[in-house]
């Protein structure tokens, strides 16, 4: 009979530890199975389904990480970045590359990220072209040269932004000393993607509107300060502990629209500053991310509404702004000879509001220099 009782006390711890097993892999197998393929994409060189399958695991689990358990007692390494920029390496896309090779060596280090980010600093300190590698034994089709979006033509200012004050909940005197907008405010200028507002310009305005600094603002009053700034977006948003686990969520916020043109988050299991300084730095690494400089060509004007080359496979956003324009006569040495660039006149700006694949739609939302044509050239501001 003890026999009995221990064998059936056995049984069931069996039984409870195989349901929870089926419970853990039905709730990690989804983000398991798009890595992995992810992983068998790259293999056969298809780098763009490979990119696919890595940012739908990312929705799901977006650090990557040296050891992460994926069902049961079975942990992976887990590189989503990591592999994601080295497909872009592949298809040539040196800003999308680094960006993502950054992302991946601030959230775990790994050799291989290291390692293939020294050859895009070597390939761009030589003025070499990335190896473009295709899956595809056929030529690819040709297309209008496309300048590297970060270290060529900068058109117009960049997107200016405005960080409002967070709100914070359940935090109470846990962040001490250390101040939030700050830290905030010094994470996103350090990207070096946005033309991001002084703090005590900000304080003013909201002085004058009678708002102060408490952090609690809705999407509507935050867009009418940004628009009052004179910005184009307001990134506002909440920093939230619970336990030992500390979650930053930030949206930046369209200021003619109130609308919400990117939303990410960040987490940390402890809150200090080292930790905080590393939610913040991921946090703006993937606003970057998520609103990449990329250059394109008007395909069609009718009116107010203009077609650009640019789409979802560029990282292309609805609520996105553009600078429209036209390169002119070359500008020439006058001792040497040597051509330094070109006549740049700014067009208008224009917004995205309808994007496919391979192409957006976009109206002109600022007239500047004259009316945009077929083969002018667009850079997202």
């Amino acid at each position: 009979m003890r026999f009995l009782k221990s064998f059936v006390r056995v049984m069931l711890g069996a039984a409870l530890l195989l349901c929870l097993d089926f419970q853990m892999a039905e709730g990690l197998a989804q983000w398991h199975l798009f890595y992995r393929t992810g992983l068998q994409a790259m293999e056969r060189g298809d780098w763009n389904r490979a990119i696919e399958s890595f940012q739908q695991a990312i929705r799901v689990k977006a650090r990557d990480s040296k050891k992460i358990r994926a069902t049961g007692v079975m942990f992976i390494e887990y590189f989503p970045h990591r592999e994601m920029g080295i497909c872009y390496f592949h298809l040539g896309d040196r800003e999308r590359a680094k960006q993502e090779l950054s992302l991946s060596l601030a959230q775990e280090p790994s050799e291989r990220a290291r390692n293939f980010l020294e050859r895009l600093n070597r390939s761009e300190r030589a003025s070499d072209p990335l190896p473009v590698t295709s899956p595809s034994p056929q030529p690819a089709a040709p297309t209008p040269p496309r300048a590297e979006p970060a270290t060529s033509t900068l058109v117009g200012e960049r997107l200016s932004i405005a960080v409002l004050p967070f709100e914070s909940k359940g935090i109470g005197g846990a962040l001490g000393q250390i101040d939030l907008l700050d830290k905030l405010v010094t994470g996103f200028v350090g990207i070096n993607r946005f033309k991001v507002i002084e703090r005590a310009q900000l304080e003013k305005i909201l002085e004058e509107q009678k708002l102060g600094m408490t952090g609690i603002i809705d999407a509507s009053t935050a867009a009418q300060i940004g628009k009052g700034i004179g910005v184009d977006g307001v990134v506002c948003g909440s920093i939230t502990q619970g336990g030992n686990a500390v979650t930053i969520d930030a949206r930046l916020i369209d200021t003619e629209t109130a609308a919400i043109i990117v939303a990410k988050d960040a987490y940390s299991n402890g809150l200090s500053l080292q930790n905080l300084s590393q939610m913040i730095s991921d946090l703006a690494a993937r606003f970057k991310a998520d609103l990449p400089l990329v250059n394109g060509y008007v395909i069609g004007v009718q009116g107010e509404k203009v077609t650009i080359d640019l789409g979802n496979k560029n990282g292309i956003r609805k609520g996105m702004k553009c600078h429209v324009y036209r390169e002119g006569a070359p500008i020439v040495h006058p001792v040497t000879g040597e051509v330094l660039g070109k006549n740049i006149d700014e067009l208008c700006e224009v917004q995205i509001t309808d994007i496919f694949d391979a192409y957006a739609l976009a109206t002109i939302t600022k007239p500047k220099g004259g009316a945009p044509a077929i083969r002018d050239k667009v850079i997202t501001k």
